[in-house]
């Protein structure tokens, strides 16, 4: 199966699970960590996804958020049911289902779909991104004031939350304005599109910003880490942008 016809496969897992989750009645919540939930709508839309994937792709691995799942693999599909669960549990829009692919260590795929707006954002690397079928690009904001930046605070983990606060501030004076959608990796996808110019957070996981990074560095952005000489994929330390702007955004962020 070519790369093309599995990012229709991860399409139509998205579409599905997204269908699914805006039918949803009453559910179950367990707090995993402190700000940190899971409900019985994650553990679903995962199974569902796994198994619509697994189905049409049966020579690839899986790894989810909920289940786990293989750590390497040739081919691997790299899943968050819902990435927002915050939002999702008290009925904010802004969710997301995001699904990616990994072969032979490399992201190739990246699809990310919104039920609550009907987004469906999907990329193959080398093949350009689109936004419902359209292709999408970043913007050319070259100036930081006059930039929207999307936020994540990390503030499931207090150290890291005590590293971001004082960056915050110092953004919050540096740029035209800020957003926090809660959710990783539509935030990413904001900045593919151009409706937003940059995006950072430290300490997110893998299926938090897998198939973003791929959908933004298909539009044509930059992703980094905050310090110089870190791996972004490999730290979940992503400071990503249109490309205009990184190294402005990191010399604010090591100062």
């Amino acid at each position: 199966m070519t790369l093309e016809e599995k990012a229709r496969v991860a399409e139509r897992a998205a579409r599905a699970a997204g269908e699914m989750l805006e039918r949803h009645g009453t559910f179950q919540i367990r707090r995993k960590a402190e700000n940190d939930f899971v409900t019985e709508m994650d553990v679903k839309s995962e199974v569902m996804i796994r198994e619509i994937l697994l189905s049409a792709c049966p020579e690839d691995d899986f790894y989810g958020e909920e289940g786990g799942g293989s750590e390497a693999a040739a081919g691997r599909w790299i899943v968050d049911p819902i990435d927002g669960t915050a939002n999702f549990m008290r009925g904010q829009r802004l969710y997301a289902i995001s699904i990616a692919y990994e072969q032979d260590g490399e992201l190739v795929i990246g699809c990310v779909y919104c039920p609550g707006t009907d987004e469906l954002f999907s990329a193959v690397r080398g093949r350009g991104a689109t936004l419902n079928g359209k292709p999408i690009h970043v913007s050319n904001v070259a100036r930081l004031r006059d930039a929207i930046v999307q936020v994540g605070l990390g503030h499931r983990n207090p150290e890291i939350l005590r590293q971001t606060e004082p960056v915050f501030f110092d953004l919050v004076h540096a740029v035209s304005d800020i957003r926090r959608s809660g959710s990783a990796a539509y935030d990413l996808c904001s900045v593919a599109d151009g409706r937003a110019d940059a995006f950072l957070e430290q300490g997110i996981f893998l299926f938090d910003y897998a198939a973003g990074v791929v959908i933004l560095r298909e539009a044509g952005g930059r992703v980094d880490a905050w310090r110089p000489g870190m791996d972004p994929i490999a730290t979940g330390s992503i400071m990503a942008s249109n490309g205009l702007l990184n190294e402005t955004i990191i010399a604010i962020l090591n100062k």
